[in-house]
């Protein structure tokens, strides 16, 4: 599994492995210079304070030899200093440089990456399909897209390659102290194991406690998304509190988890640090002993090879982190993926595209939401093209299932539906989509003006176009009463404006495209019968040609369409007009019955 993340993870760098490289190129320069440096301070008090001769590895030779040779450092001692003190300084201001260059290309390439992936992750995501969204939870995939796009921000501009210097420090360090002494080096590298096993054991179990840790700050904030964009119901039904204690229970239950993981990392660094001290000192008593007793070590080599230790050691005590870093962000890139593996939808955009103005048949339609659960079971339904039909029937009876149907938010499980006698199947679903207006019961407003919401469909809003809608959806005069008419600003999901308001709104920015068919969703329920009715006769005179189909429970509402069908346990219980629905004394009576007494008491 983690070799899976990892090779997605490397696959996420394509296009910027060459900055790295770059990076990679400036870290192998910083490391030689901090093995550079310490020479400088052991050839200083060995060869310009002493007299002794001077024995240097290759790689510092020609730093010697560029300053005259061994010869020249004892002819003066004050400019042999002075040269020594310019270099180490030199080598720093060098190893910064080469620091800050690092940092630059591996941020330059992190903050690329992340932001394709970013781009990546939200086109996929509009490209899923409806069943996918109806059944993720929104605060789930907002997490996704900052939290884990923001651990592996951090993972690739900074502890990347932290592992691969790591690595390399361990490695070169070890075959620079082993050439200054053998014996030293050994000492050194005898804790080392425990670190490295320790580091590793330690990163094999914080893995579960990562995966808890993302999964519980997924809940949190899908507690808070839908408490923030609830709000209005939270409210009128006074559930401030309850949902307070939820959302309270829910940080509280992160914050557990964050102290258990932290205490965890609290251990193994403070494990890790008695170990590294342990190790410093050892190696420190027997490089005095080495230098004292059998005079195998110079005293600059010492200065130096402590230098080294501490080079080597503090890299080696970070491996926990880095590896625990590393465990965090293939978690992350684990959560990711799940997303970029969903199935998109096929668009199907090499299907065909013919007119939709044609009539819409049903035949054997059975369709289910859950695997044998029924919705629908051997619908048959015939509507002429260009009239006003309605639906009529109980909660749970497929009503709004034959809106999502007939625009393939989800598909038949047996049967087909036919639009001029063309399998909607073979079409290309966006162009399905585009030429199918839908005005749902519960309409959704983007936080931006009236004239941008209803206008949403054309590229630059046409006024007149949308002043034409809005009449139509009986909305021009509550608009033309704000102060700032159609430049008012819609609040977030349309709080600033009524229930019926929002639904003539959405009304309106359905009638602006050139749709073949109109669907009302229960969409007229928040608007008074005469508004009701305004709108009806509207859509009449001004729509004509256009496929209308109008699902409600208002019989006021249904009365007038060219055919009424009734919809049963999945099937067309009833059909016909208001007067033929009437005489047959069915359901549909039965319903005109209870309103129509209902309205006489009020």
């Amino acid at each position: 599994m983690n070799n899976q993340r990892l090779r997605a993870l490397l696959g996420y760098l394509k296009g910027f492995k060459w900055l790295l490289a770059v990076g990679l190129v400036f870290m192998a320069v910083e490391i030689y210079l901090s093995f550079v440096s310490p020479l400088v301070m052991s050839v200083t008090i060995d060869s310009v304070l002493d007299s002794k001769p001077v024995d240097v590895p290759g790689y510092f030779r020609w730093f010697i030899d560029m300053i005259g040779g061994e010869s020249a450092l004892r002819v003066d001692a004050l400019r042999s200093l002075l040269i020594m003190a310019a270099a180490m300084i030199g080598f720093r201001l060098a190893s910064g440089l080469l620091t800050f260059l690092r940092t630059y290309v591996n941020s330059k390439a992190s903050e690329g990456m992340i932001k394709r992936l970013r781009d990546r992750v939200y086109s996929h995501v509009q490209s899923l399909p409806f069943r996918y969204h109806a059944t993720v939870q929104t605060g789930d995939l907002i997490q996704r897209a900052t939290n884990d796009m923001e651990t592996l921000r951090r993972f690739i501009s900074g502890t990347l390659l932290e592992f691969v210097r790591t690595i390399c420090l361990f490695v070169v360090g070890l075959i620079v102290m082993a050439n200054l002494h053998l014996r030293l080096a050994l000492i050194t590298l005898s804790l080392a194991p425990f670190i490295v096993i320790t580091s590793m054991i330690f990163f094999k179990r914080i893995q579960n406690l990562f995966i808890e840790l993302e999964n519980q700050e997924s809940d949190m904030y899908t507690i808070a998304q839908e408490n923030l964009t609830g709000t209005r119901v939270v409210r009128a039904f006074g559930r401030e509190r309850f949902e307070l204690d939820k959302y309270l229970k829910s940080n509280e239950e992160l914050r557990r988890r964050t102290v258990k993981l932290n205490n965890m990392f609290a251990n193994l660094w403070s494990g890790l640090d008695v170990v590294s001290g342990i190790q410093i000192a050892l190696v420190g008593i027997f490089g005095i002993i080495f230098a004292v007793k059998d005079q195998s070590l110079s005293v600059g080599e010492y200065t130096a090879f402590m230098s080294y230790v501490y080079i080597f050691i503090w890299p080696l005590r970070n491996f926990g982190r880095v590896l625990s870093d590393l465990g965090r962000s293939l978690i992350s890139v684990g959560r990711i993926e799940e997303v970029l593996n969903a199935k998109p939808e096929d668009e199907n955009e090499n299907g065909s595209t013919p007119p939709l103005g044609g009539d819409i048949d049903f035949r054997d339609v059975t369709f289910g939401y859950e695997k044998g659960q029924k919705v629908l079971d051997g619908l048959n339904m015939h509507i002429e093209g260009g009239s006003t039909v309605a639906i009529l029937g109980g909660t749970g009876s497929g009503k709004s299932t034959l809106a999502q149907l007939l625009q393939r938010l989800y598909d038949v499980n047996s049967g087909h539906i036919t639009i001029g006698g063309e399998d909607i199947n073979r079409m290309s679903k966006h162009y399905l989509r585009d030429h199918i207006g839908i005005v749902l019961q519960e309409p959704f407003l983007y936080s931006k003006t009236i004239m941008q919401n209803i206008g949403i469909k054309l590229e630059t809003p046409e006024p007149e176009r949308v002043y034409e809608a809005a009449k139509v959806a009986a909305i021009h005069d509550d608009i033309e009463s704000f102060e700032q008419g159609y430049d008012t600003v819609v609040g977030e999901r349309g709080v600033t404006l009524s229930g019926g308001q929002k639904q003539r709104v959405a009304i309106a920015r359905s009638l602006i495209g050139d749709s073949n068919i109109l669907i009302f969703d229960d969409s007229l329920s928040a608007v008074d019968s005469k508004t009701d009715a305004q709108i009806r006769a509207a859509l009449k005179e001004r729509r004509k040609g256009t496929t209308t189909i109008i699902i409600s429970h208002r019989i006021t509402t249904l009365m007038e369409a060219d055919k009424i069908f009734v919809l049963k346990d999945g099937r067309i219980a009833e059909e016909g007009t208001h007067d033929e629905l009437l005489k047959l004394g069915g359901i549909y009576r039965r319903t005109y019955d209870i309103q129509s007494m209902q309205a006489e008491e009020v």
